[in-house]
């Protein structure tokens, strides 16, 4: 896992654009109603979906950025490995749920996705980040508000 920590700039965008394959993948296969789209709805749903994981991605990373930029330092690629795995595995096993139920998944298996996915960003975080211990309860506590406001 140190490995993952030490990866140049190429590589983590090449590990965001994994996490942003996997998204599509699981959000196509959850609208039940694509494939009777025209070929322009399709796109149009593409281009939302790609906003939408940008935009996701980016408030989730900003507000751990912001919580520890004070007073910590080198937590950055961190910050970023830790939730690129979690949120991958989450799609991953929302994915799987898709393809076994063959419907959108119900709101009891999306709690559960989503508890396995941030608590192992919320587990990483606190084993892999060398902060100070208020700033892992901090960054802890907000995983667990992504979780709740992501599980909506």
């Amino acid at each position: 896992m140190k490995k993952l920590y030490k990866l140049d700039g190429w590589t983590l965008f090449a590990m965001f654009l994994i996490l942003a394959f996997m998204e599509l993948i699981q959000m196509f296969l959850s609208n039940q109603r694509i494939g009777a789209a025209p070929a322009m709805g399709k796109a149009l749903e593409l281009g939302m979906y790609t906003v939408t994981i940008i935009f996701s991605f980016a408030i989730y990373y900003g507000v751990m950025y912001l919580v520890l930029n004070n007073n910590e330092t080198g937590f950055q690629k961190t910050i970023f490995v830790n939730i690129v795995i979690g949120l991958t595995l989450a799609s991953l096993l929302s994915i799987i749920a898709d393809l076994i139920t063959g419907k959108a998944p119900n709101i009891w298996i999306k709690i559960v996705i989503g508890l396995i996915g941030n608590g192992l960003i919320a587990w990483t975080n606190w084993k892999e980040l060398d902060v100070s211990q208020n700033s892992k309860i901090k960054i802890s506590v907000w995983t667990a508000i992504c979780f709740v406001v992501s599980s909506l």
